[in-house]
C-alpha cells in the first residue's frame, strides 16, 4: 500500500503538469486569436480559398527553397555548438538530427521536444548533453533574433523607433565586446566560446532567420506587399513572440502580431500567406522530421568510431621516438594522438580545424592512418589540415583526394659527414673566424644558467613584440631544461645567446634561438657548428635547422602577392641556414579543398603569431634546477 501510494504521487504530479501545460498552450492560442478577432471577423472562406489558389508555383518553390536553407542553417548552428561543447557526433547524423528536431517548432516547447528527438537519433549522446545542445541553440537563436530585430529597425528610414533601436543595438554590441574581451575560460561549468564559434553562430542564425523571413514574404499577396526589409521587422517580432509563447508553431501570437502590424495588406491574402507559410515552414518539415525521427537511425549506417586517441606526452617516451619535433607536445599547445598500431601523430586544434603537424611516427604510418585522421575530424565536425608533411605523406593525401601545396623548405644536415670545408661553406668559415676573433666561446653546460637565459629571452621577446607559438617553441624553464642547449659567451664572459634543440633517438631539431642586442658577428654560426659536432660525436644521424616558409606559401599568383610581404623576413633566415649548405626538403600543406587551404593558412598564421599564454605546469618531466636530459645515444 505504502509503495503503491508513493509511486502514484509522481504520476499524479506529472499529469497535473501536463494538464497545466495544455491549458497554458490553449490559453496562449486563444489570447492570440482574440487579439486578431477584428481582422478575422470579416473573412469569407471563399475569399481565403481564392487567395490560396492565387499563389503561383514560383512562390511555392521559392518558399520551399528558402525553408530548406533555413533548416540547413539550423544544422550549421548545431554543428558549431557541438564542436564548442567537445562532443563527437558524425556530421551526417548530426545534420539529420538537427533538421528532425524541427518537429519541436510545430509541437511547441522546442528545447524539450528537440532534445528528445536528438537523443533518439543520436544514442551516443547522454540526456544531459542533448538538453545542453538544445539550450545552447535556443539561447543563441533568441539572441540573434533580438539583435537582428534591432538592426532591422535601426536601418529602417521611417520607423518610429529607429533612434531608440540604434542606441540599444550599440549598447548590446558594446556588452558583447566586453564579454568577448573578459579573460575568463570557464565560469559555473560554462566554457567561453571562441570568437570563431560566436561568428559561426551569428552567421548561421542570421541565415536561418532571413531564410524563414523570405519564405514568409514570397507567399504574401503580390499586390500591396511591403518591401522585404520593411516586412522583416514584423516577421522577426512575430516569430520571436510565437516561439517564446511555447504554443505549437507559435500559433496565436504570430498571427496576432502579423495581422495587426500589416493592416495595409489585403487581409484575405495575408491570412492565406500565413496558412501557406505554416504548411511550408512547419507542417511539411514536421512531417519529414517525424519520419526521420522514426527511421533515421536505420537509414544511416553507424559511423566507425575513430581509432585515434589522445595520450599524455611523457618526456621519457618522447626521447626514444625517431622524430624529435614531437616534443613540442611538452608545452601543452599541441597534443599526441595514438593509433592502435602504435603510430603517433602531433596535432593541434584551430578554429574549425584540426591540424596534424609533420609526419606520424611508429608502425602503421600508411593510408589507413590518414583515413583515421580524416575520420576523427569528421566525427569532431572539424576540417582536417595537414601541416609540414613530407613528400611521402603528401602523395598519400593527394591520392585520397586532398589538395596539396608546398609551403616550406626544411634545412637538414647529416652530422656524420658534416665539415666546414669546401666552397659552399666559405661564408660559414668567415663567420666562424669573426666569432673567434671576438673571443666567443660556445659550450653545452650540464647545469644550465637559467637566470641569465631568462633575461636574454625576456629582452629578445621585448624586441620582437611577442614570442611566436603553437608549432614553435616558447621560452619556459622546464621546457628548455628538457632540451639540448648550447650557450655562447663573449670575451668578457657575459652570456650573449643560447640555442636549444629537440633531441630524440637519431635526430635533433633546432627550436629556440635567443640573443642579446650586442651579439658578436658569427656567434650563431659558431653555436650551430658546435651543436653539429656534439651531435656527430653522439652518433646523431639527422640534424634539422627547422623549416623556412616559401615566399608565396605555395599559393597561386593573386594570393601569392598578398603573402609575400609577410614572408619577406624569412629571406634572412634562409640565408643564415644556407651558409651550412644543407639539404633542402620540401614540406607541404594539405586540406580537402582550396578554401580550407586558405582558411587553414590564416588560422595557422594567427595561432603562431598570437599564441595563447602558456599554462602554469610542472617542468614537463624535468627539474627546474636545469640539469639537462640524459643522452639517448
Amino acid at each position: 500500500m505504502i509503495l503503491s501510494h508513493a509511486l502514484s504521487i509522481p504520476t499524479k504530479a506529472s499529469l497535473w503538469r501536463r494538464l497545466f501545460r495544455l491549458c497554458l498552450t490553449l490559453g496562449v492560442v486563444a489570447l492570440g486569436l482574440w487579439f486578431s478577432r477584428h481582422h478575422l471577423s470579416g473573412l469569407e472562406a471563399a475569399d481565403l480559398w481564392a487567395a490560396m489558389v492565387a499563389l503561383t508555383p514560383l512562390q511555392w518553390l521559392m518558399s520551399l527553397a528558402a525553408t530548406m536553407g533555413a533548416f540547413l542553417s539550423v544544422a550549421g548552428q548545431e554543428r558549431a555548438i557541438v564542436q564548442h561543447l567537445g562532443y563527437r557526433i558524425d556530421p551526417a547524423q548530426g545534420r539529420g538530427a538537427a533538421m528532425a528536431a524541427a518537429v519541436s517548432q510545430t509541437l511547441g516547447f522546442g528545447p524539450v521536444v528537440g532534445a528528445i528527438v536528438r537523443r533518439r537519433l543520436l544514442p551516443d549522446l547522454t540526456t544531459a548533453q542533448s538538453f545542453a545542445i538544445s539550450a545552447a541553440i535556443t539561447l543563441s537563436f533568441f539572441a540573434g533574433l533580438g539583435l537582428l530585430l534591432l538592426a532591422l529597425i535601426a536601418i529602417h528610414p521611417i520607423h518610429s523607433l529607429r533612434q531608440e533601436a540604434q542606441v540599444l543595438l550599440a549598447v548590446c554590441l558594446a556588452l558583447g565586446m566586453v564579454v568577448a574581451l573578459v579573460p575568463w575560460r570557464r565560469v559555473m561549468g560554462v566554457t567561453k566560446p571562441s570568437i570563431f564559434t560566436v561568428l559561426r553562430l551569428v552567421l548561421w542564425v542570421g541565415i536561418d532567420i532571413l531564410c524563414l523571413g523570405l519564405a514568409f514574404w514570397v507567399l504574401l499577396p503580390q499586390e500591396a506587399t511591403p518591401p522585404f526589409l520593411r516586412a522583416m521587422p514584423v516577421f522577426v517580432m512575430a516569430l520571436g513572440l510565437g516561439l517564446a509563447s511555447g504554443s505549437p508553431a507559435g500559433t496565436g501570437p504570430f498571427e496576432a502580431t502579423v495581422l495587426t502590424s500589416l493592416p495595409e495588406v489585403d487581409q484575405s491574402g495575408l491570412v492565406a500567406g500565413i496558412l501557406a507559410f505554416r504548411l511550408v515552414a512547419y507542417a511539411l518539415p514536421a512531417a519529414l522530421g517525424a519520419l526521420w525521427a522514426l527511421a533515421g537511425r536505420h537509414l544511416l549506417h553507424a559511423t566507425k568510431p575513430s581509432t585515434l586517441e589522445t595520450i599524455e606526452a611523457c618526456p621519457t617516451m618522447l626521447a626514444t621516438l625517431p622524430r624529435a619535433e614531437l616534443q613540442l607536445a611538452r608545452q601543452g599547445t599541441l597534443t599526441l594522438l595514438s593509433a592502435p598500431s602504435g603510430a603517433l601523430w602531433l596535432t593541434g586544434e584551430l578554429p574549425g580545424l584540426r591540424a596534424f603537424v609533420g609526419d606520424p611516427v611508429g608502425a602503421g604510418c600508411d593510408s589507413r592512418l590518414t583515413k583515421a585522421a580524416l575520420n576523427l575530424c569528421r566525427t569532431e565536425g572539424r576540417a582536417a589540415l595537414f601541416y609540414k608533411t613530407s613528400p611521402e605523406i603528401a602523395a598519400m593525401l593527394r591520392g585520397q583526394g586532398l589538395k596539396v601545396r608546398p609551403i616550406a623548405r626544411e634545412a637538414v644536415l647529416h652530422p656524420g659527414t658534416f665539415t666546414v670545408t669546401g666552397p659552399a661553406r666559405a661564408g660559414l668559415r668567415r663567420k666562424l673566424r669573426h666569432a673567434a676573433q671576438a673571443g666567443v666561446t660556445v659550450t653545452a653546460p650540464d647545469l644550465l644558467p637559467l637566470d641569465e637565459m631568462a633575461q636574454i629571452a625576456s629582452l629578445w621577446a621585448a624586441r620582437q613584440a611577442r614570442e611566436r607559438g603553437w608549432s614553435m617553441g616558447r621560452w619556459e624553464r622546464g621546457y628548455v631544461a628538457g632540451q639540448r642547449v648550447f650557450v655562447a659567451r663573449d670575451g668578457a664572459g657575459r652570456l650573449v645567446a643560447f640555442v636549444s634543440f629537440h633531441a630524440s633517438r637519431g635526430e635533433w631539431v633546432l627550436d629556440l634561438i635567443r640573443t642579446t642586442d650586442a651579439l658578436p658577428d658569427g656567434t650563431l654560426y659558431a653555436m650551430i657548428v658546435t651543436a653539429v659536432q656534439v651531435a656527430q660525436a653522439e652518433g646523431v644521424e639527422r640534424l634539422s635547422l627547422a623549416a623556412v616558409p616559401l615566399r608565396d606559401l605555395g599559393l597561386p599568383w593573386p594570393f601569392a602577392v598578398l603573402v609575400r610581404r609577410g614572408t619577406a623576413k624569412s629571406d634572412g633566415l634562409a640565408q643564415f641556414k644556407q651558409a651550412f649548405a644543407p639539404r633542402w626538403e620540401t614540406r607541404y600543406l594539405a586540406a580537402r579543398n582550396p578554401l580550407w587551404l586558405g582558411f587553414g593558412l590564416l588560422m595557422l598564421g594567427w595561432a603562431i603569431h598570437h599564441p595563447r599564454p602558456l599554462q602554469a605546469k610542472a617542468a614537463s618531466g624535468f627539474a627546474a634546477g636545469a640539469v639537462r636530459p640524459v643522452r639517448t645515444h
